[in-house]
């Protein structure tokens, strides 16, 4: 009976062990998730960005991660909207401070009438720049430029290419988006 009873006490202080073991584990998850975000970044009362996307996830690093469809309107000082971005997900970088849109981007300055189109690229926001190393094409009212590579302002008023491909086609007038 002793022996019994002694078999019972150790296979239920090896159970309690067990449990205890399993209840320190590190939780890896995200730190928090939210939902319908549409968000407005000013500057001395003034409207300077406007973000939208469906979903937030932020890691336990600080990261943000987008895997929704995420857009952005930028203000000019008079509140007008300067240019549109949108892309298929983002990325937050903490670390960098830098954001990372990925999938279908575009990026539409709405006085010249530009878009750009590229898979993939950075916005810098304490620069005011984005930049990617990925192919590229420009529409504007007579040409489609195609290229690898570009840097610009983030609200897309200047831009350079890296590398012009041999495809520039300018036409009388192209249909607007």
């Amino acid at each position: 009976m002793r022996i019994l009873v002694a078999c019972a006490c150790f296979i239920g202080l090896i159970a309690c062990q067990e449990r205890e073991k399993k209840s320190t584990a590190e939780y890896i998850g995200p730190k928090s998730e939210l939902r319908g975000i549409d968000m407005v970044y000013s500057d001395s009362a003034r409207a300077v960005l406007r973000m939208v996307s469906e979903q937030q996830i932020t890691t336990l690093s600080e990261d943000r991660v987008y895997p929704k469809e995420m857009k952005l309107w930028f203000y000019d000082k008079l509140g007008n909207i300067t240019s549109q971005i949108r892309g298929d997900s983002a990325h937050f970088f903490r670390q960098s401070n830098s954001y990372k849109l990925m999938g279908h981007v575009e990026i539409f300055n709405v006085q010249k009438k530009e878009t750009l189109k590229t898979d993939e690229f950075t916005w810098l926001p304490e620069q005011k720049r984005v930049f990617t190393e990925k192919p590229v094409s420009i529409h504007t009212s007579k040409e489609i430029v195609h290229g690898v590579g570009l840097d610009a302002a983030q609200d897309f008023s200047t831009y350079s290419l890296r590398k012009v491909t041999n495809s520039v086609l300018t036409v009388e007038s192209l249909p607007t988006n």
